[in-house]
């Protein structure tokens, strides 16, 4: 089977409830996905294993914004800002073909950077989120669904905490 070429991000945009961020909401980086692990030491095994805890390590994204928008500014600390619903909207190109990525993110708006001042250069703030609820989907299809409140870790619609909720009677 021969090369192919790479999957590309072409164009992106984002949402804060209905309003479109578009221009204004330039780069985004998603959190990073860690299950969380305990090392343990066992007789008769070359070394330490890694063994799973059915729990997941912090989850952060980070928001450039090129607008000093009170609205936006105005999440930062507010304990109901996880209630607003982050939305951003990708076009990949997949050899060739055009597939809609969809990535919807809540949680705490809990720090901001105003980022370097200099003569013509974007106003930009870039801002961090605590994320408690992520879901990223491709053509239709949730890839990953994590939200931490409800104990709710699906990959490929398999749910990976389903009997941790049952022993717990979630």
């Amino acid at each position: 089977m021969g090369a192919k070429l790479p999957s590309v991000l072409v164009d992106v945009n984002s949402f804060f409830k209905d309003e479109s961020f578009a221009g204004r909401c330039n780069t985004a980086t998603l959190p990073k996905v860690v299950t969380k692990t305990m090392d343990q030491t066992l007789a008769g095994v070359a070394g330490d294993i890694e063994r799973d805890l059915g729990r997941l390590e912090k989850l952060e994204c980070d928001v450039t914004i090129s607008d000093y928008s009170e609205r936006i500014t105005g999440l930062l600390g507010a304990r109901d800002s996880r209630e607003e619903v982050f939305t951003l909207r990708g076009a990949v190109d997949v050899g060739g073909i055009i597939k809609t990525v969809i990535v919807r993110m809540q949680g705490f708006w809990k720090s901001a950077e105003f980022n370097e001042w200099a003569p013509e250069k974007e106003a930009t703030m870039k801002f961090a989120i605590a994320v408690e609820l992520f879901h990223f989907e491709v053509d239709g299809k949730e890839l990953i669904y994590i939200d931490k409140l409800n104990n709710e870790f699906r990959v490929n619609g398999v749910d990976r905490n389903k009997e941790i909720r049952a022993a717990l009677a979630q």
